[in-house]
């Protein structure tokens, strides 16, 4: 009885170790998993040219030897070009937009028309969303005038900003973006003096463009 037991365990430990080799084997011979074939897309699209309309809220001062609140409502349109590199959008814009910000004070009314700016930008991809910020060169119409005369000036400076677009469709992009101008002085000859005049603003606008 004795040795048939021990017969009987040394051929199931066989057994045993027989049946964990083959699986072993089995184990081994399993097909590595194929690579996956499908490419990550870092970048969210925003490479190419684009167009749009805006509406500003303008607040500022006109620099008189004192500074006179200068407020008003405008509107313009917009162009520019991005490129993209991984998550980083850079690229330039121009703008072209009136302005009815105005100021009155000593008898002068001083009043923003034409402006518009080119400007650098550089933002970052948070697709459907883009964050940026932005700057360069901005020149505007100013005109002053008093009870008797007139005269108008081009005044050049810097503006600086930033901004956020996000896409409503792949072609379709609203934005909101804050501004700071600081325009030049320029001396505007009325009868009732020769001041120079200046305007520093800021902006808020609301868009809505077109991508290419």
């Amino acid at each position: 009885m004795r040795n048939m037991f021990k017969t009987l365990a040394a051929s199931a430990l066989i057994a045993s170790a027989a049946a964990f080799a083959h699986a072993a084997d089995a184990i081994d011979e399993v097909p590595a998993a194929p690579e996956s074939q499908d490419t990550v897309d870092v970048t969210g699209g925003w490479e190419g040219a684009y167009i749009g309309g805006k509406l500003t809220e303008q607040r500022g001062t006109v620099k008189d030897g004192k500074n006179y609140n200068a407020n008003g409502l405008g509107g313009g349109i917009y162009g520019g070009y991005n490129l993209q590199n991984g998550k980083i959008v850079y690229g330039a814009e121009t703008d072209l937009n009136y302005s009815g910000i105005d100021s009155e004070a000593r008898g002068v009314k001083t009043k923003q028309e034409l402006n518009g700016s080119l400007r650098g930008r550089i933002g970052y991809d948070l697709d459907p969303v883009l964050v940026y910020g932005t700057a360069g060169i901005a020149a505007t119409k100013l005109k002053a005038e008093d009870s008797t005369s007139s005269d108008s000036n081009t005044l050049v400076g810097l503006a600086v900003g930033a901004g956020v677009e996000g896409k409503i469709t792949d072609s379709i992009v609203a934005r909101g973006e804050y501004r700071f101008t600081d325009y030049q002085s320029q001396t505007f000859n009325l009868n009732s003096g020769a001041p120079d005049r200046g305007l520093k603003e800021h902006s808020l606008s609301l868009g809505l463009g077109v991508r290419f």
